[in-house]
């Protein structure tokens, strides 16, 4: 079993600490079945900095998918799979820009 949050940043304040409450166990096969991974928050610690992706929090090599968490910005990830790698923004689908 994986332990993840359940956290949907169009239903939820970004801004909200997560709560105990918000975990769920989903199974890895339902977590690999989501299209897109999404960046939900960065948490900067003393010394790990890690990033919740799909609900998953994950620390500098952990693995989502087929993808290694490979670096830890202040607004963006840096994912790493051997055909490609990724940068997540956080609130990249919610920011529009503005004319």
């Amino acid at each position: 079993m994986l332990m993840t949050f359940s956290v949907s940043a169009q239903n939820n304040d970004p801004t909200k600490p997560l709560s105990a409450g918000g975990f769920s166990s989903i199974s890895k096969a339902e977590a690999s079945t989501k299209a897109e991974l999404v960046l939900e928050s960065i948490i900067h610690g003393f010394e790990v900095h890690t990033a919740v992706i799909n609900g998953q929090v994950l620390k500098v090599g952990d693995f989502i998918r087929q993808y290694e968490l490979v670096a830890v910005n202040n607004t963006s990830v840096v994912l790493r799979s051997a055909e490609k790698r990724l940068k997540l923004s956080v609130f990249s689908r919610v920011v529009v820009k503005s004319k």
